[in-house]
């Protein structure tokens, strides 16, 4: 497949990365001359100099030949025109455009978006904010998913010293609790996943990531030693656009009773305290411990840092278990972090990367992809696919399935139900199936679920 990049910022050069690793044809647009020298010495890729939004560029770019165009500029305007131009004169076929600015999201000008042709609208801030508010929902989880219609979720839990698994191994899990069902994908374990097996011991500390049926879940929860209270005190470092927007779906969603957040700058913060009627508003800097006092740092369940500084990010997280807060969040832009984070105070990562990679994934991934998520790190990605009668999967006994490395089958959904994956099972056409993956092993994803039929 061939795509069209236009913007080699950080976005644009983890996509670029991201299906330059897919071994898809990409030519990338932008208008800083080294950032493409560095990125084209290191990727199999095409790069060109010049203004995305002019006709001659995408021209020269080979828009006529393009299968899809992601115009993730840093100017909301230029990846319209951009989308529009593709559209107009080239014929592209499939067009994503990255939207910040809030006004141009604004549901009374879906006409104005509607005319330029964006057929997909990547809006980090707003889906960093949705991520923030699902993790929410379950006090302790590294992240929660619903899947199949909400009627199956995927949660990501720490094991935590408490916990009645800890010690247990995976094939006890039915006769600890005979009205739980969950199906394991994933265990992380200092920072690397676990091969899950049937004899395989929780440990203290690990991750483990798992489907189970929406309803019933308090009772899952608490076998891992966590329960569904809510926050009570929550806050916030940095209100720009993503401390804006998460704050406003705290208060829409009421997930947290009392809301602080603490802005440096004055005219922000007095933009922010007009914007956010039910959100205490400090102006101060979160580092100084003063401001941290005033904000009662003390009293808080969940901390959430989002300042522009991923350094700054971090050390919040870190004053604030000191602090003896529950639950951090930190935003975390460079990737040299991820394998240090656990040390250093940060209970969930907020990659934008990963999660502006995951709307992109999903919309190359058509057909019986049904949905795809990056779960971050090491983890890999999770995606739900429907089995076609063509798939390799379909009416093979389950113990004969032999897997690609790097792949595992979670669980099977079928009428809504996860079914019991013994040796002699057989996936059908129609079924839902969760499947976890590590990174750089979806293309054999694609060649063992679709047998080829995929978009690309």
């Amino acid at each position: 497949m061939k795509v069209l990049v236009c913007g080699a910022g950080q976005i644009g050069s983890v996509i670029t990365q991201y299906l330059s690793d897919e071994k898809h044809e990409v030519v990338l647009i932008d208008m800083d001359g080294r950032k493409l020298a560095a990125l084209e010495n290191n990727l199999d890729i095409q790069t060109i100099q010049g203004n995305a939004a002019n006709p001659a560029i995408l021209e020269t770019a080979g828009a006529n030949e393009a299968d899809m165009l992601i115009a993730v500029t840093n100017n909301d305007e230029v990846n319209m025109i951009t989308c529009l131009a593709a559209e107009s004169l080239f014929h592209v076929p499939l067009k994503m455009a990255r939207l910040r600015s809030g006004f141009y999201l604004d549901p009374d000008w879906e006409k104005l978006r509607q005319a330029l042709h964006m057929n997909v609208i990547i809006a980090p801030e707003q889906e960093i904010a949705k991520r923030i508010i699902r993790n929410l929902r379950i006090p302790g989880a590294l992240d929660y998913i619903k899947l199949n219609d909400q009627k199956i979720v995927l949660i990501g839990i720490p094991l935590n010293e408490n916990a009645p698994l800890i010690g247990k191994r995976v094939d006890e899990i039915k006769s600890m609790s005979p009205d739980c069902v969950m199906a394991i994908g994933r265990v992380m374990r200092n920072g690397k996943s676990v091969p899950i097996t049937a004899g395989l011991i929780f440990k203290k500390d690990d991750n483990i990531y798992f489907v189970t049926k929406t309803k019933g879940l308090s009772k899952v929860l608490s076998l891992l030693g966590h329960e569904t209270d809510e926050a009570r005190n929550l806050i916030l470092f940095g209100g720009g656009r993503v401390g804006l927007r998460t704050a406003k779906l705290l208060e829409e969603e009421k997930i947290a009773h009392n809301i602080t957040l603490i802005e440096k700058d004055e005219r922000r913060a007095n933009f922010l305290a007009k914007q956010l009627p039910n959100t205490l508003i400090i102006k101060g800097d979160a580092l100084n411990n003063e401001i941290l006092a005033e904000g009662q740092i003390n009293d808080m369940d969940v901390s959430i840092a989002l300042t522009g500084e991923d350094e700054d990010n971090i050390l919040l997280s870190l004053l604030s278990k000191r602090k003896k807060v529950k639950k951090t969040f930190a935003l975390i832009n460079k990737s040299i972090y991820n394998g240090l984070i656990s040390d250093l105070g940060v209970d969930v990562i907020i990659d934008p990367s990963s999660i502006t990679i995951s709307t992109i994934i999903a919309q190359i991934r058509k057909g019986q992809i049904k949905s795809v998520y990056s779960l971050g790190g090491e983890v890999g990605d999770v995606m739900e696919i429907t089995a076609m009668e063509t798939s390799k999967v379909v009416g093979v006994p389950f113990g004969k399935l032999k897997m690609p490395v790097g792949v595992r089958i979670c669980a099977v959904i079928r009428d809504g139900e996860i079914m019991d994956l013994s040796k002699d099972f057989e996936i059908q056409k129609g079924d839902s199936v969760i499947v976890f993956a590590d990174k750089g092993h979806s293309k054999e994803i694609d060649r063992f679920f679709a047998a080829g039929l995929f978009f690309f």
